[in-house]
């Protein structure tokens, strides 16, 4: 494993749209960043977008896996955000928290059953 890498879990190569929730505007209607992730885990994933989104905040998300019709609502805590080697694109690190009224057991449950193939 890499020094630089903190990953602490196996990571899988799924392509699903990750809805950020930035906050709301002034009219109150929502402020969202879409993304893909590129990779993801039990407890976190690491998205694309084309905006950069600060870090050391918490939000929430909207996790959607339209192969299989399924969406997860997640809260996340942004933990780095650097530029993408193609321009005007972001990777963005995220971690997940275990909180109430959110998808997390569902979210984690999804990932064991495609671990377990």
């Amino acid at each position: 494993m890499n020094s630089n890498d903190q990953r602490q879990e196996y990571r899988l190569d799924n392509q699903l749209t990750v809805i950020i929730e930035l906050g709301s505007s002034a009219n109150g209607e929502p402020i969202l960043v879409v993304s893909k992730s590129l990779d993801i885990s039990a407890n976190g994933m690491r998205v694309i977008a084309n905006e950069t989104i600060d870090t050391n905040i918490i939000l929430r998300c909207c996790v959607r896996d339209a192969q299989n019709d399924r969406q997860f609502l997640l809260v996340t805590e942004v933990k780095w955000c650097r530029p993408h080697e193609s321009e005007g694109d972001y990777l963005i690190g995220l971690s997940l928290f275990d909180s109430d009224g959110t998808d997390i057991v569902q979210w984690k449950e999804f990932i064991a059953q495609i671990c377990s193939g």
